[in-house]
């Protein structure tokens, strides 16, 4: 069987992610769901954490330091939470006094919540070519011997199978102290061709969202 899609490797939310694409297709990110509390009218925050719910410490700070990094440009000091909570606990109360401790009043945390591989198996089939392009009146080749290169011929198609990854990340905006939720959104990415530009995608989607919602402060 022959395989018409490229595998790549990424971390995101814990777990090693083997993500499989078409050649031809485009990866894309969207935002799906958004919720904003009504309630809140306290204006931009000041200092906030991005939390990555990973239990992989290392994929968990790359995470952190890209989305980070995507959101910075504002008044908003947008910091790793790693920074200040070397590992994640169970314990919120722990890590919101820690975080409380160190100025902070908001804390992004990011969670992913499925991986959907779609597959689509395309059978095996016979495809007919013409060797030549036909010239107009007149013999199409000089010499005798020469249509043989005119001939047509036939190509075999054995059968493969598509893959399509659909990635849902869940992006939560909490206010400190009352560590209440004031913003949630949800994005879906097809086919992410890089941890890398799945982050990048993802914070630049959530950060417009914020910036507009006027819960983080605009560049």
């Amino acid at each position: 069987m022959r395989s018409r899609h490229n595998r790549a490797r990424f971390l995101f939310g814990g777990v090693a992610l083997y993500c499989a694409w078409l050649v031809s297709s485009c990866a894309s990110t969207q935002l799906t769901k958004v919720w904003r509390d009504s309630q809140y009218t306290g204006g931009p925050l000041k200092k906030i954490a991005i939390i990555i719910v990973n239990k992989d410490d290392l994929a968990r700070r790359m995470v952190e330091d890209e989305t980070a990094r995507s959101l910075a440009g504002g008044r908003t000091q947008v910091l790793p939470s790693y920074t200040v909570v070397e590992k994640l606990v169970k314990d919120d109360t722990t890590i919101k006094n820690t975080l409380l401790a160190q100025g902070f009043d908001g804390a992004l945390v990011g969670r992913l919540v499925a991986i959907v591989e779609n597959k689509t198996y395309v059978p095996p089939a016979t495809y007919v070519t013409l060797g030549g392009p036909y010239m107009g009146a007149g013999p199409a080749f000089g010499t005798f011997g020469g249509y043989y290169g005119y001939a047509y011929s036939v190509a075999y198609d054995p059968g493969y199978t598509l893959v399509d990854t659909r990635v849902v990340v869940e992006t939560i905006l909490y206010k400190l102290p009352e560590a209440k939720p004031i913003w949630t959104g949800t994005t879906e990415s097809m086919n992410p061709n890089s941890r890398e530009e799945l982050v990048e995608k993802i914070s630049r989607l959530v950060g417009k969202e914020l910036r507009s919602e006027k819960l983080i402060d605009a560049p």
